[in-house]
């Protein structure tokens, strides 16, 4: 009976922590679609209008597409638990600790942010007979965002750990 109570209140943990997860997910997904369609109709681009994805892939400047762009970028640069592989799910095993997966996911997700931060800076598209950048700036501060995130905040926090402690 104890032990049927303990499994109800993890599940209970186990779905709010989902749930916490998917609200950020959400929020990114319309902070992503945002920019993208605003960044694409900045450089001219029109309802309906045909151009060229980063990928390489003709596409249709409408609502879905805008939602499968941003749905791709939160599935690449967000971390996802779903996505860890059986050898690192195989890692809790081992005495390296059993929270391998949050790492794992934040090699995978980093890794994916440069490339994408790299793609929005060179990627262009023809509006007319225009040459346009749409997401050059937005790459420019993913990459700084990465930078801070991975450099300057550890560096900071060490620093002011030290000035605090002597």
């Amino acid at each position: 009976k104890l032990m049927k109570r303990f499994n109800k209140i993890k599940k209970g943990a186990e779905d709010f922590y989902t749930a916490e997860d998917d609200f950020w997910k959400i929020f990114t997904f319309l902070g992503e679609k945002t920019k993208i369609k605003n960044a694409y109709r900045d450089s001219g681009l029109r309802l309906g209008q045909e151009f060229t994805d980063m990928n390489g892939v003709k596409r249709l400047f409408n609502d879905r597409t805008m939602n499968e762009l941003a749905a791709d970028l939160v599935r690449n640069n967000v971390p996802n638990y779903s996505y860890v592989s059986d050898f690192v799910k195989g890692l809790r095993k081992f005495p390296l600790g059993n929270f391998v997966a949050f790492p794992a996911e934040i090699m995978r997700t980093g890794t994916n942010i440069i490339d994408t931060a790299l793609k929005e800076i060179n990627y262009t598209i023809k509006v007319g007979d225009k040459i346009m950048k749409p997401f050059a700036a937005r790459g420019r501060q993913r990459l700084m965002g990465m930078a801070i995130t991975t450099a300057a905040i550890p560096l900071g926090t060490i620093e002011a750990m030290k000035t605090l402690y002597d």
